[in-house]
């Protein structure tokens, strides 16, 4: 997706930062009921953690909403395992094999 700069994008950051403010001031610890008691809730990196991954959901679909989806990439076949040997290298050492990381995972 091509992000571009116009006024719809700096819409949905502005609603990004406000909703990521938001879920970060909505998931303060409960104070104790008791003082000996420790306060429930999340952690100050937990907070922070569902604070972004908000702005970031609502910056992403908001463009998707605005802005739509201009094409769907389908992924091309992957190629086989080749074998070539370089014409400066000697020939007494072994041919090199490249080989794609979908296929070492294989």
């Amino acid at each position: 997706m091509q992000v571009t700069f116009d006024f719809g994008t700096a819409v949905w950051t502005i609603m990004g930062i406000l909703v990521g403010v938001g879920a970060y001031q909505w998931s303060q610890p409960t104070l104790p009921s008791t003082p000996t008691a420790q306060p429930m809730g999340m952690t100050k990196g937990e907070r922070l953690v569902l604070a972004l991954t908000a702005a970031v959901a609502v910056i992403t679909f908001g463009a998707y909403i605005s802005h739509g989806v201009k094409k769907v990439e389908i992924d091309k076949p992957v190629p086989t395992v080749s074998t070539t040997i370089s014409p400066t290298v000697s020939t007494t050492m072994p041919p090199m094999v490249f080989m794609t990381a979908s296929e070492l995972l294989k």
